[in-house]
């Protein structure tokens, strides 16, 4: 996004070169079944030895303020933009081809240096001629993110300075987040631009049972027969994580083969026959309590998180780990009974098996913030014996998600890493991938990263391994705390968990990567030991 240059490498020659021969097979691919791949243009973000070799460039220094080191962005007005970008694309259309579209995102989630609309025309003119000064059929593809997620730089003269720049059939907008919070429908349509509606939805990977079904199922037709819409292109996804929902994507993609809004309750009823390959009236009724509750959400940014998954605090909530849930809990307890009475009929279903494993730790995760919320309780009334207790409970809950989720190949910490690991040349190199990929579902940075939980998933192994062990250690802490009389040092314990956390993404000890467990009898076990105490507390 022209706001990152580096973390976590450097990445080998080996890296390069597997990766561009990647790339090449997946172009091809695309476009033997006749896809038009988008390609990168030069949007003005140059590395930090730029600044040294050419001196006299007027180049301007931004951080995106998440703990990274700054980056650097030539000036458009410089003469050297124009010609570097024209070579940029010369040298990648000679080594992968062209479809004639480019991406290039200057400012995404990276303020202009003023919002002076004769500047924000400038810089859009000069990155657009740098594409057509090597491909005179360039089309510009623009994400319309910044213009949502920072609504407050981007008023009406802004955006109209920055796309009035470029011919309209020179460009297609990518209206990111139509799902929830369009932005098509308060700029005229991008001011005549063609656009696209996009379901983003999925923040960081998360694995939250989350989504806006009723939006998705009626809101892509809609905006296709509102004449207000202007020249919509198309509809697409654009999740930042998937191997999540899967009913939510197959709803989204629905739209595809019919131009009117979707009957959500029959496309439940026929989605499950699709999926289970059988009838069954109690998944129908489980299905439609879905779509009332999980897939009834609100519109913030992703799915609600459990509070496992936060640094230990005594809130309800963390940074970057949001528990508010849009529906009642016990709601969704009625679905899971739904799916457990169907387990005789549909077991051998593997959809049915990965779905039956999804709601059963949502609801076991929706759980861990009323016993959250009685351990603190405790400590705040200095009872040992009640914070023993359900501070026991908060830990054996993550025991039993973790066994649940070590049935399904799915939901494992193992499996994420043997993949980065196979991916390297020799030892170094598996060793630096693992770094990575532990790094990005836990700090998504180093041991100060703000940006910590950001790509948090509730898997087997990171729950027990990484999870777990955080906060047992927090309330051995709180514990002696309670024991001594003395007042809880937030600062101190965040201190010492930020070494071994940091230390935890340096480890390699290994994680299963295979599933393990009987998931049938693992479900109706927790079934049997949660279902009550769920619905009575």
């Amino acid at each position: 996004m022209g706001n990152l240059d580096a973390w976590g490498g450097p990445l080998s020659q080996h890296w390069k070169d597997d990766h561009e021969a990647l790339q090449k097979k997946i172009l091809e691919s695309e476009r033997a079944m006749g896809m038009k791949p988008v390609l990168p243009a030069f949007t003005g973000h140059v590395p930090p030895s730029f600044k040294d070799k050419f001196p006299s460039a007027k180049i301007k220094k931004t951080n995106w303020g998440a703990g990274f080191n700054d980056v650097y962005i030539l000036d458009p007005a410089d003469p050297m933009f124009e010609s570097i970008g024209k070579t940029f694309i010369e040298a990648q259309t000679k080594e992968y081809g062209t479809d004639h579209l480019y991406s290039a995102d200057t400012f995404n989630e990276n303020l202009p240096p003023t919002n002076d609309s004769t500047y924000l025309n400038d810089i859009s003119k000069k990155v657009f001629e740098s594409m057509a000064g090597a491909d005179p059929k360039a089309i510009w593809v623009m994400q319309g993110w910044m213009f949502h997620y920072q609504a407050d730089f981007w008023k009406p003269v802004q955006i109209q300075a920055l796309l009035n720049a470029v011919p309209n059939d020179h460009m297609i907008m990518l209206d990111l987040y139509s799902e929830s919070h369009p932005v098509w429908n308060r700029t005229n349509a991008y001011y005549g631009k063609p656009w696209i509606w996009n379901m983003l939805h999925n923040f960081g990977g998360n694995i939250s049972m989350w989504g806006r079904m009723s939006s998705v199922a009626e809101n892509p037709s809609a905006a296709l027969h509102d004449k207000t819409s202007g020249k919509m292109l198309g509809i697409g996804l654009t999740p930042e994580g998937i191997e999540q929902n899967p009913a939510l994507y197959q709803l989204m993609l629905e739209n595809v083969w019919q131009d009117e809004p979707i009957n959500l309750s029959e496309w439940l009823k026929t989605y499950a026959h699709q999926r289970y390959r059988a009838e069954n009236d109690d998944i129908n009724k489980a299905w439609k309590i879905l779509s009332e509750t999980v897939y009834n959400g609100g519109f913030g940014e992703g799915g609600p998180e459990s509070i496992i998954v936060a640094r230990p605090t005594t809130n309800a909530w963390a940074d970057r780990v949001r528990t508010k849930l849009d529906y009642n809990p016990k709601d969704l307890l009625n679905a899971w009974e739904l799916f457990v009475k169907s387990i005789p009929q549909l077991q051998n279903s593997d959809g049915f098996q990965y779905d039956l494993v999804d709601i059963t730790r949502q609801v076991l995760a929706n759980y861990a913030t009323p016993i959250h919320q009685k351990w603190v309780l405790a400590y705040l009334q200095h009872d040992i014996v009640s914070y023993d207790k359900y501070s026991k409970q908060f830990i054996d809950l993550m025991d039993d998600m973790d066994e649940l989720l070590s049935t399904r190949k799915d939901f494992l910490l193992g499996k994420w890493i043997a993949e980065a690991r196979n991916c390297g040349a020799d030892e170094k190199e598996k060793d630096l991938y693992e770094l990575n990929a532990r790094d990005i579902v836990t700090l998504w940075g180093d041991k100060e990263s703000e940006l910590h939980e950001y790509s948090n998933r509730q898997w087997a192994g990171l729950i027990k391994g990484f999870y777990k062990p955080r906060w047992e250690q927090f309330f051995a802490y709180m514990k002696q705390k309670i024991q001594n009389g003395d007042r809880m040092e937030t600062n101190v314990f965040e201190k010492e968990i930020k070494d071994w956390e940091w230390k935890w993404v340096n480890a390699h000890d290994p994680y299963p990567s295979e599933p393990s467990g009987n998931l049938i009898e693992t479900v109706n076990h927790l079934y049997q030991k949660y279902a009550a105490q769920i619905a009575n507390n």
